[in-house]
């Protein structure tokens, strides 16, 4: 029983031992050089509701350094990395698409060495658009394994040397609300008042076409607005009309046509505007157009039948009284 014991001991410790270099030899991967790197590329909405326009973000890499590399290998002639593109089709920024990747394609290395390359944003002209104005660090480091040349790792870093992977845009843009108010004894709620609006963008900048109207209840009121161009619109009280989508920067600016004296008898319209620059920089501008027109009601002014309408009491009066005595005479 005793040798039974010592035999299963020994079987024991000897496959203890053979488990670790199994494990060894299973847990060693076969090792694949990167051939590409991966950044993130994210379009967000400053405001809900919006709509960004079509847009295509591309980039440039240029060589920064390198250190640790064979001689002759300088940041002048490293190898070279391409970047690729990234296309967003309209209305894509801040939708469940809004996040794409942007491939870097690294090059064929021949030496050991720490490069480092700087990767930038080409700034657009599209309006509304916030372009990354940063740059990114591209660290790729090469070592030599089993006599290959071998890139061990890349990352890339931000202007604070924190490792980063995503670059941010955003699209900024929101709406345009003018509204009318009639007040005062004599101000005609159904009547319309012309109101011109003028928008003006910034130069250098690119705009869409026109930009969607909506409200109002007048069939003179135009479905679009374009830059640059005085637009009439029609608003009787408590109507507001919205131009949408404005990329942030438009200036506005609101004009009523004149309803003073024989043109209607109106006070000077009183403006009332949300935001006192008159330019695009928040979810919805405010303007608020009030048109008053009151009246004095003069009640001590004696009517031409006043006198009339005195002597009949009094003929009444004198009548009543005569009536009231001679019932009194007969009674007695």
């Amino acid at each position: 029983m005793k040798k039974l014991y010592a035999f299963l001991l020994v079987l024991a410790l000897c496959l203890a031992l053979c488990v670790p270099a199994l494990a060894t030899e299973q847990e060693t991967p076969a090792y694949e050089d990167m051939s590409t790197v991966t950044l993130t590329k994210m379009y967000a909405l400053t405001n809900a509701g919006t709509a960004s326009p079509a847009e295509e973000f591309t980039f440039t890499i240029e060589r920064d350094a390198v250190s640790d590399a064979a001689e002759g290998v300088t940041a002048a002639n490293m190898p070279m990395p391409s970047i690729g593109t990234v296309s967003y089709a309209q209305g894509e920024a801040g939708s469940a698409t809004a996040a794409k990747e942007i491939t870097i394609t690294l090059p064929t290395y021949t030496s050991v060495g720490i490069y480092t390359y700087i990767i930038k944003e080409t700034g657009g002209d599209t309006a509304g658009v916030t372009y990354f104005g940063k740059d990114i660090r591209l660290v790729v480091t090469v070592i030599e394994l089993n006599g290959k040349i071998r890139v061990a790792a890349v990352h890339t870093e931000d202007e604070g040397e924190n490792k980063s992977d995503t670059i941010t845009n955003t699209y900024s843009a929101g709406n345009l609300a003018v509204t009318k108010h009639v007040t005062g004894l004599l101000g005609d709620k159904n009547k319309y008042f012309e109101v011109t609006v003028t928008l003006t963008g910034k130069t250098g900048e690119t705009y869409a076409g026109s930009f969607a109207v909506s409200g109002g209840s007048d069939s003179r009121n135009p479905a679009a607005i374009s830059l640059g161009t005085a637009t009439k619109f029609y608003l009787k009280d408590g109507e507001t009309v919205t131009i949408a989508n404005l990329p942030y920067g438009v200036s506005y600016t609101v004009a009523e046509s004149d309803y003073t004296g024989t043109n209607g008898g109106y006070d000077a319209p009183s403006y009332e505007y949300g935001d006192e620059t008159r330019a695009v920089d928040s979810a919805v501008e405010t303007v608020a157009i009030t048109n008053n027109k009151g009246a004095t009601v003069d009640a001590g002014v004696m009517l031409d039948s006043a006198p009339y309408v005195l002597a009949l009491a009094g003929v009444c009066g004198i009548g009543t009284v005569t009536v009231l005595r001679k019932r009194r005479s007969a009674e007695r």
